[in-house]
This record gives C-alpha cells, sequence and structure tokens, in this order.
C-alpha cells in the first residue's frame, strides 16, 4: 500500500487567467495547454495545469507527494483525472501568484523523473464571482514516481468539466428504426425523406 510522503495546503491559492499552475518558477515556459481531453487537468514536460471556474481569484488547494498510487476516493468529487508528466527538477510550486510567486506552496520531490499526477475538483459549477458564503472552488492534487502512461478519467461530472471536453465525432446511441423508415412529416434535408442529401 502506497504512502503518503509530503502534504501542503492553501485555501487561498491564487488563480489566474483561470489555470491552477504546477510549474518550476526556474523553468516554466508559458505554454496554454489543451484541457479538452478530461476538462479538469493537462501537463507537459516541467507544466502541469488544472482548469479552474475561477478566472481570477482564490481555490482551496492541497498537494501531496505519495510513494505509489494513493487510494481513490471518488465520492466527495466532482471531477477526477490524472495524466502523466516528465519534470526535469525537484521542486513544483503550486498555483504561483502574480504579486509573489516565491511566496507560493512548494512541493518538493525525490528528483527528476516521470510522474503521475491524479487531480481531485470540486465545487467548479458555482462560477466565477462567487459570494461570501458560496462553496470554495477546491482541489487535491496527488504526485507519485510512474512510468509515463495516457490520460485516465475517473470521474466528470461537472457541467464546467463537461463544457471544456470535446465531444466525440461518432453518435452515442444506436440509430432507432423509424429515423430511416421512409414515411411523411420529413423535411427534404432529414435522410428518410428521400430528398436531397
Amino acid at each position: 500500500m502506497a504512502s503518503l510522503i509530503a502534504r501542503v495546503h492553501d485555501p487561498r491559492t491564487f488563480v489566474a487567467h483561470g489555470t491552477l499552475d504546477l510549474i518550476d518558477l526556474d523553468t516554466f515556459e508559458d505554454v496554454p495547454l489543451d484541457h479538452t481531453a478530461n476538462g479538469l487537468v493537462s501537463a507537459r514536460e516541467d507544466h502541469a495545469a488544472v482548469v479552474c471556474a475561477t478566472e481570477g481569484g482564490d481555490v482551496d488547494v492541497t498537494a501531496e507527494l505519495w510513494d505509489g498510487p494513493p487510494p481513490l476516493r471518488l465520492d466527495d468529487w466532482q471531477d477526477v483525472a490524472e495524466v502523466s508528466l516528465t519534470w526535469t527538477t525537484t521542486r513544483v510550486c503550486i498555483g504561483p501568484g502574480e504579486e509573489e510567486p516565491e511566496d507560493a506552496p512548494e512541493l518538493a520531490l525525490p528528483g527528476p523523473g516521470t510522474y503521475r499526477l491524479l487531480a481531485h475538483g470540486r465545487h467548479r459549477d458555482e462560477g466565477d464571482v462567487r459570494d461570501e458564503g458560496d462553496p470554495v472552488e477546491t482541489y487535491l492534487l496527488q504526485l507519485w514516481p510512474a512510468p509515463l502512461a495516457g490520460p485516465v478519467t475517473h470521474k466528470a461530472v461537472s457541467r464546467f468539466g463537461a463544457s471544456l471536453r470535446s465531444e466525440d465525432d461518432e453518435p452515442k446511441g444506436q440509430v432507432p428504426s423509424w429515423f430511416t423508415e421512409k414515411t411523411s412529416g420529413y423535411g427534404p434535408d432529414h435522410p428518410a425523406s428521400g430528398g436531397p442529401s
């Protein structure tokens, strides 16, 4: 069973431009990441980012380092997905703000190498501007050393995440028999009308 090595928590991590970045301040290059695969998290070398409903403001973030895959707990979260990344340094800065980025929470890594990042998000549907008493957008980020592997989506129920994911080109259900039967009442563009396609 995997063990927790380190944890950092900041209930007021500042998010700028709608993303919670995981970077090393010394090696970071600002390259946009694509979140359409899972609507939550994406990564490339020395940069991972969680996309947030909050465009500019505070979110609650916990980041953890594990020695192996942590137990998967889905009940308390709207969206949960994991990605791989190659890291070339030994620290991860969590959501560095624009004012004083050096004050961002940091997670120390055992060394450069390949890692897995499991991201959890909740309260993602309450919008950008929140009133006092509204739920705070909350994230749990878990890292552990692991070989590179494809992305995995464990849970995806927020409307916000769904708005970011790309839709399949193929229909998701079977075509009912009545759809292609020649009957009256269809317009000329409908396949069953026999008209031009």
